[in-house]
């Protein structure tokens, strides 16, 4: 029977911490999964879970283990309310036998993607001194894994939780996709030859500035410096002939882009008289069709002036008048168009141009009248002769 209450060795300690330092010092003996998975249990305040699994790892895998390490163990069995006669079937070797010794090496970057995995997780663990990678070609454990194993050695001050820092780097690391075993020390916990010959073959990852003495003795990583955001070169301009690299100029103030219409085209000039007219039988006139207008529409609608000069050319036949305006001549009647007066200075372009359209109508619907008129002549004669 294993007697628990001689004075263990890590009075002081808390029943989660003394577990985790049991666990640091049994690294390199016990599997490493059973090892992490017991860190994690650690972390997630399952001492009993922890501590059963590790020692029902060390007695199925018959991995010997020190008299001070059986009193610790059996001490946080009984502490954590398990049952603590499970220290009795621990296989027990004397402290001065040989134990396995690893062989560790820093080379082919164990260092690589750590940094970039890690960096949020250290910028809120408090206390953190150090990390340093370095690969494991050595088993370990009765199941160990594949090799080399990357081991992650984080020294932390005493503010910090080793604990809760295990367990956030591990899931930084495996998030990231970093296969690893994490060992946490912090102050006042002796290192085993394990840790010894790790630190001394380890590659930094992160060091602060702290003058806090390591065992993990390495030296510090300067960040490069950050390069210079370098301006960003001026392209030529395809419309002047500035060279590119020439001294900044005044920068215009920036003006809200606003569309505005397209100013409309300058009228042209029109007489008073004319536009009086206009404005008064725009008043009066019928909202025209959104329709397009046809051409003897544009023709009947006459303007002021066209109105006037026409008047001027029929004044001695009113009723003649009156009949070409309406656009209805009689229908034996051939229509007498008035001379064009295009030398008018009253007149404007537009309406020299209305005018010389309208008398182009007219002259159709002359020409189409004389047409009938001949068509039903011929149409008379033909019939009297029928009937003849």
């Amino acid at each position: 029977m294993v007697e628990v209450h001689d004075g263990p060795p890590m009075d002081g300690f808390s029943v989660p911490l003394r577990l985790h330092n049991l666990l640091l010092a049994l690294a390199g003996r016990i599997d490493d999964s059973a090892l992490t998975e017991a860190r994690e249990l650690i972390a997630r305040a399952h001492i009993d879970e922890a501590v059963e699994l590790t020692t029902g790892t060390l007695i199925a895998g018959k991995i010997p283990v020190s008299s001070a390490e059986q009193r610790e163990l059996a001490l946080v069995l009984e502490m954590s309310r398990s049952d603590a006669t499970l220290a009795n079937d621990l296989l027990v070797v004397e402290e001065d036998e040989p134990v396995l010794t690893h062989r560790f090496t820093g080379e082919n970057q164990p260092e690589f993607g750590l940094a970039e995995a890690l960096d949020r997780t250290l910028q809120v663990l408090p206390d953190v001194r150090s990390v340093h990678a370095v690969w494991r070609n050595t088993p370990a454990g009765s199941v160990p894994g594949s090799l080399p194993q990357r081991v992650v050695l984080v020294e932390i001050g005493p503010e910090g939780n080793p604990p809760a820092v295990a367990f956030r780097v591990d899931t930084a690391l495996r998030r990231a996709g970093i296969r690893s075993v994490v060992e946490v020390a912090g102050p006042g916990v002796a290192r085993s030859a394990y840790h010894q010959a790790a630190s001394s073959a380890a590659s930094p990852v992160w060091v602060t500035g702290s003058t806090h003495s390591s065992d993990f003795r390495s030296e510090p990583v300067i960040p490069a410096p950050a390069p210079a955001s370098e301006p960003a070169k001026e392209q030529p301009s395809r419309h002047g002939l500035r060279p590119v690299g020439s001294g900044p100029e005044p920068i215009a103030p920036v003006v809200p882009i606003v569309q505005q219409a397209p100013s409309p085209a300058p009228a042209p000039p029109v007489s008073p008289v004319s536009s009086l007219s206009s404005v008064s039988s725009s008043e009066q006139a019928p909202p025209r069709k959104s329709r397009a207008e046809t051409r003897a529409e544009r023709t009947a609608d006459l303007t002021p002036a066209e109105v006037a000069q026409l008047r001027q050319a029929l004044k001695e036949d009113p009723e003649k008048g009156r009949e070409i305006v309406s656009g209805k001549p009689s229908m034996h009647e051939v229509v007498e168009l008035p001379a064009l007066d295009l030398d008018d200075p009253s007149l404007s372009e537009r309406d020299r141009a209305l005018l010389r359209e309208l008398h182009a109508e007219l002259a159709e619907r002359e020409r189409a009248e004389a047409a009938k008129i001949r068509l039903n002549g011929a149409s008379r004669s033909s019939g009297s002769s029928w009937s003849s």
